[in-house]
C-alpha cells in the first residue's frame, strides 16, 4: 500500500511539475484546460486517498469534482491578474469579431446568447467559465474560434518580474 501512494504521489508530481511549474519558469501564465486540470486535481486526490485511512470524504470530493467539470467545465488561469484576463477577452472577440455584450465587469454575452464569466480564486487565479448557447451553426463555429483565440491569447502573456 506504501508502495502504491508513493507511486501515485511520485506521478503527481510529474504532472505537477509539466503542467504548473514549467510554464512558471519559464514566465509563462498556465492555462489548466479539459481533461488537465481534472486530471491534475484527481490524481492529487487520489494520492491523499492512498495515504489517509479515511477516504469517504476524499471520494466524495471526486465525486464534487467530476460534477463541477461536468456543468462548469472551467478553465483556469494561473498567474495573471484579473484585468489582464478581461483584456485577453475584449482582444479574442475583437479579432473573431463576435458581437461582445458586457453585462458586468466580468460577465460578457459573446455572439447571441452564449455567457463568459471570469471568476477570482485568489489574486493569480481566475477561472474562465463559456457557455455555448448559440441557435446556429455560424454561431457555434465563432466561439469555438473565439476560444481558441483566447487560449493563445492568455498563454502569449508574459508574467513579469515581481
Amino acid at each position: 500500500m506504501i508502495i502504491v501512494s508513493v507511486c501515485a504521489f511520485g506521478a503527481v508530481l510529474a504532472i505537477l511539475a509539466h503542467l504548473v511549474i514549467l510554464p512558471l519558469a519559464k514566465r509563462r501564465p498556465v492555462l489548466l484546460r479539459g481533461a488537465e486540470a481534472y486530471a491534475l486535481v484527481a490524481l492529487a486526490i487520489v494520492a491523499v486517498a492512498f495515504i489517509s485511512v479515511w477516504m469517504l470524504p476524499v471520494l466524495l470530493l471526486l465525486i464534487a469534482q467530476f460534477v463541477v467539470a461536468r456543468v462548469w467545465r472551467p478553465w483556469v488561469v494561473l498567474g495573471l491578474a484579473t484585468e489582464q484576463v478581461l483584456t485577453a477577452v475584449v482582444k479574442a472577440s475583437t479579432m473573431v469579431r463576435v458581437k461582445r455584450t458586457i453585462v458586468d465587469d466580468r460577465t460578457f454575452v459573446m455572439g447571441e446568447r452564449s455567457t463568459l464569466i471570469v471568476r477570482t480564486l485568489a489574486p493569480r487565479i481566475q477561472t474562465v467559465t463559456v457557455r455555448v448557447s448559440a441557435s446556429n451553426d455560424t454561431g457555434l463555429k465563432k466561439i469555438a474560434l473565439f476560444r481558441n483565440v483566447l487560449r493563445k491569447t492568455v498563454q502569449n502573456y508574459s508574467l513579469g518580474r515581481s
